[in-house]
């Protein structure tokens, strides 16, 4: 016990005794899942590089992400429950409130260089530049443009513009080599680095060809080897910029991060008599090599365990770490590694912890609290709830409605709907395929209670509204500098028949109505229009700020409704349906639009 406490202090002097503000590269691949790794026993992918960031690492193979992308990565930016931001899927459900406190404005606060790099996915807050954030400079990707795509450049000066990027050539190899451009640059100063890399998300075309005729060669079919030829090109990238800081003496001083937003993409397979959770495909067996249950978007292992690297050389010891980690500890743990008081910047607080002791000895048990998640796509989803995507009154939400899982280090409790409660011990099961709740009733009964607590608590705290939109600050994103816009989607509440999902469509009979939240910057006259397919509509009027604004004009897919002097601060805006001159047609509209005059 003595030798383990002086080791334990040996490696905190260790820590204490590196530069005061060590430099932070996060790396995150996009649906990348446990299986997708050469160190995670797949004998047929090549991940030479992260192999050997393995090697040098402290791997957690207990840890657990969000479902999907969003999610995901909302709690790895602010250190807390991906429904609490106002992040509950992709889509529709994507959105980032404006009060909540993102990763680099911390470390921009305390004097670090902060740069962003790829996926533009919970990068900032809603409809706001990353400079909100904290992101002093950035260049991220719209969609999943993997070849000769169109990045989007945030620079340092002037602030808040937004210059499209057109690259030649493979996206990653370009995000790669700004990065390493900007460490190299910034050698001698603390910085934090984000490579948000879009791979191995989906298509998987153009197949990298470079990569590809070896899977082939395997018995891969295109598909998986498309994905494959992606795995191994991102791993070539990481490898060089693992490289770049050897070179230029920056790698003892650099905290490295690799991690997935969330389990692997699950091909499209079920069978009548197939078992929830299992999918039955070849080209699945060769991606889910631990045999995991779920997939991506499922509170399964398979859609939320990702295998975690974190590496210092010199500083973390390196191993197998068994402790329980999720996506929100990231945010307090680098903030404790690089001595950054959370304190120093306002923001709401953390649901995740500090799990530093952790990275330095693999005996520590940091006090985790167990964490919820939720299925957002496919049997017993939100989505199957709510196929519109849409969520009228979140507080008459009920947990038996839903999969929804409670995960702790040991025991994970699966809820389905009707109330049916599974329990499985994820660290000596972690297929999930031995339903333990008869021998373990206590702990069963526990975790529903704490199911059901932190279901309650979410929902108070806004979980599952769409967010306001945001006007009168230049800012902020904009057509123009005067024009502000939003999805169509984002509503409040609604009358009648009303759907939002592919997008806001109905319209047909006179009450009809959505109404949205406005959040004005600065008061002011805003001219008001929609825009969609109007053909055969019904009128259309809106009323805001006490006014009553009939439709003035439609100019080919832009239905006007003159102006108004708005307020600042909230109020609704509510688009309502009037009497139709016949039978109408249902109409789609795109979005809504407030131009300040």
């Amino acid at each position: 016990m003595k030798k383990r406490i002086l080791i334990f202090a040996v490696l905190m002097c260790s820590l204490a005794a590196v530069a005061e503000r060590p430099n932070v590269l996060l790396i995150i691949s996009d649906d990348q899942g446990y299986g997708d790794f050469g160190f995670m026993g797949n004998t047929i992918l090549r991940t030479p590089q992260l192999d050997k960031l393995a090697g040098s690492a402290a791997i957690f193979e207990n840890y657990t992400t969000g479902v999907a992308c969003s999610p995901g990565r909302a709690m790895i930016f602010t250190g807390r429950n991906h429904l609490s931001t106002g992040v509950w899927g992709v889509g529709a459900r994507f959105g980032l409130r404006r009060d909540e406190t993102l990763m680099p404005m911390f470390f921009r606060e305390n004097g670090y260089s902060t740069f962003y790099l790829g996926k533009g996915d919970c990068v900032a807050p809603h409809r706001m530049s990353p400079h909100h954030s904290g992101w002093q400079e950035s260049l991220f990707v719209g969609g999943y443009q993997h070849y000769d795509g169109r990045l989007y450049h945030t620079p340092l000066a002037p602030l808040y513009s937004i210059k499209p990027v057109d690259v030649k050539g493979w996206t990653s190899e370009f995000m790669t080599e700004r990065g390493i451009q900007f460490m190299k640059e910034k050698k001698g100063t603390p910085w934090l680095l984000s490579m948000a890399y879009i791979i191995p998300h989906t298509p998987w075309k153009p197949v990298d060809e470079r990569y590809a005729p070896y899977y082939r060669d395997q018995g891969c079919s295109e598909s998986i080897a498309g994905c494959f030829s992606h795995i191994e090109q991102m791993d070539t990238c990481v490898g060089q910029l693992l490289d770049a800081l050897k070179e230029t003496g920056q790698d003892e001083n650099t905290i490295v991060i690799f991690v997935s937003d969330n389990g692997q993409t699950g091909p499209s397979s079920k069978k009548a008599e197939a078992v929830e959770g299992w999918i039955d495909h070849p080209d699945w067996a060769i991606r889910n090599v631990a045999g995991l249950r779920g997939k991506k978007s499922t509170a399964w292992e398979n859609g939320t365990r990702v295998p975690l690297l974190v590496s210092m050389p010199g500083t973390i010891p390196v191993g197998q770490r068994s402790q329980f980690i999720t996506a929100e500890d990231l945010l307090p743990t680098l903030l404790d590694v690089a001595g950054i008081s959370p304190g120093s910047v306002a923001h709401k607080p953390f649901a995740g912890v500090s799990v530093r002791p952790a990275l330095l000895n693999e005996t520590a048990t940091p006090e985790h609290p167990e964490v919820f998640r939720i299925t957002s796509w496919g049997e017993h989803s939100l989505t199957e709830s709510h196929p519109s995507m849409y969520i009228p009154d979140p507080t008459a939400m009920k947990l038996e409605d839903y999969q929804s899982a409670l995960r702790g280090p040991k025991f994970k409790m699966m809820m389905y709907p009707g109330g049916k409660v599974e329990l499985y011990d994820v660290v000596n099961d972690k297929t999930e395929s031995k339903d333990i709740s008869q021998k373990h009733p206590e702990v069963t009964a526990r975790m529903l209670v704490e199911c059901r607590r932190q279901f309650r608590a979410l929902i108070d705290d806004g979980a599952f509204r769409f967010s306001t939109i945001y006007i009168g600050d230049p800012t902020a994103k904009n057509r123009g500098g005067r024009t502000f816009f939003d999805s169509a989607q984002r509503i409040q509440s609604h009358t009648g028949d009303i759907r939002i999902y592919p997008k806001l469509n109905g319209f047909a009979k006179e009450g009809d109505s959505v109404t949205y939240t406005i959040d004005s910057a600065a008061a002011g006259t805003y001219a008001i229009h929609f825009t969609g397919t109007f053909a055969g509509a019904a009128p259309l009027r809106v009323e805001v700020a006490g006014k009553n604004l009939p439709q003035q004009e439609l100019k080919g897919n832009k239905l006007l409704f003159g102006s108004v002097e708005l307020p600042k601060g909230e109020f609704p805006l509510t688009l309502i349906t009037g009497k139709p001159e016949g039978k109408a047609k249902r109409i789609t509209i795109d979005g809504i639009f407030l131009t300040r005059k």
